[in-house]
């Protein structure tokens, strides 16, 4: 029986549920993922398959390389560390920016009422969506196109050690909650040191976490 998608355009459904299904590992690190199982296991167009899957490729959740079909990269200790340490040169710096103009926005205080809502529950997916919207509103704030453009690409990559700390019960959203409402105080009292103290201790809480798990 074909796998429902939820009431959206086609193509964003099904990108929605193999996200979805990767980040809670129910599509397995280094399986294919081909354009025919997706149409057949979803009921859709070739055409759709094809597109959805080029999606997430450029989301970093899936990796193509030559003659090879898509599949969901390993996290090795390597691939990890460059996320974080990429995410940190671009987060760390701009909460330092936020806090010495104290600026929060609206949409900053509604993304954390969201992530804050979805801690509370089990939903992986959710959970991990609403993290990486959170940092995401915190750089939008800034409103630079190619700062947004570029934090984007690491932190949607980062997804897939977002959902393993998760996954594994590594770190508990309500201390993610915590961590987070710390560097919005910071930013909040005009603290840019503060604020990029705790925007890299919370970045190497997550990745200390993950590599034990890694190695262990």
């Amino acid at each position: 029986m074909p796998i429902r998608l939820a009431t959206q355009s086609i193509g964003d459904a099904l990108v929605a549920s193999l996200r979805e299904r990767i980040l809670t590992d129910q599509i397995s690190v280094g399986a294919p993922l081909t354009e025919a199982s997706v149409s057949t296991d979803y009921d859709v167009a070739r055409q759709t398959a094809k597109a959805a899957i080029e999606r997430l490729v450029g989301e970093g959740l899936l990796e193509r390389t030559a003659h090879r079909s898509a599949r969901v990269p390993e996290l090795d200790e390597a691939r990890v560390r460059d996320l974080y340490f990429a995410r940190g040169v671009v987060e760390v710096r701009a909460y330092q920016l936020l806090a010495k103009r104290r600026l929060l926005t609206e949409e900053v205080g509604r993304a954390h009422k969201v992530f804050r809502a979805a801690a509370s529950g089990t939903d992986v997916a959710s959970i991990v969506q609403t993290d990486v919207e959170f940092h995401r509103a915190l750089i939008d704030s800034l409103e630079s196109e190619r700062l947004s453009r570029a934090h984007r690409l690491i932190i949607n990559e980062n997804r897939l050690c977002l959902a393993q700390v998760q996954n594994a019960h590594l770190l508990g959203p309500e201390e993610i909650t915590r961590e987070h409402e710390g560097i919005l105080a910071a930013i909040r009292d005009g603290d840019p040191l503060r604020a990029g103290e705790l925007g890299q201790q919370h970045l190497e809480h997550a990745e200390r976490k993950l590599l034990t798990h890694l190695q262990g």
